[in-house]
């Protein structure tokens, strides 16, 4: 009708992590069929993880158990994830079962935490699992930390070179860290 239109900012209805994609254009790709598009500037893609970090260590583990504690274990995050392509996944192993098949708090932390650090150096910050889950966990908040020591720790961002190995798929005689001597 007349005099019925609303302007929104964009912003205002992006997803978290398209708000803070440090990527907007293909970094990877062979014909690139549109223009690019201005890449974001001033973003801080970890300032959600910087909170955390700054909580003691009692603080974060409540943050976390409080953030899961809706957690049905529907593994819709895991089937939507591009990542989780295994052939068997940790959570149908049954020797050794690595995770317990009720919904149990201890086996639900297991379950993501294991999954975060399976993604470790892999995670695109894509927010599939974030879009699929029933409850509204915001489960990327277990991987952006990762994702940040990653960054920081070795200079790897995933999806930035097809020819470089994953992060945590390779080893070295001669890392600098002392404990793999």
């Amino acid at each position: 009708g007349n005099d019925f239109e609303e302007t929104f900012e964009k912003k205002d209805f992006l997803r978290s992590n398209c708000a803070v994609c440090t990527h907007r254009n293909p970094v990877i790709y062979d014909e690139l069929v549109a223009q690019p598009v201005k890449e974001q500037e001033g973003v801080d893609a970890f300032a959600d993880v910087a909170r955390i970090e700054e909580m003691a260590p009692e603080k974060k583990w409540g943050f976390f158990t409080r953030m899961i504690d809706r957690c049905l274990r529907c593994y819709a995050c895991r089937n939507a994830c591009p990542l989780c392509y295994c052939p068997t996944c940790f959570v149908d192993e049954s020797r050794p079962q690595w995770v317990g098949k009720s919904n149990d708090p201890t086996d639900t932390m297991t379950f993501h935490i294991m999954r975060a650090y399976h993604c470790a150096g892999r995670c695109t910050d894509c927010g599939a699992c974030e879009r699929v889950c029933p409850v509204g966990i915001t489960m990327r908040q277990f991987t952006k930390k990762l994702n940040k020591d990653a960054l920081t720790l070795f200079s790897w961002e995933a999806g930035m070179d097809p020819d470089r190995r994953p992060l945590l798929d390779m080893y070295r005689p001669d890392d600098y860290n002392d404990f793999i001597k």
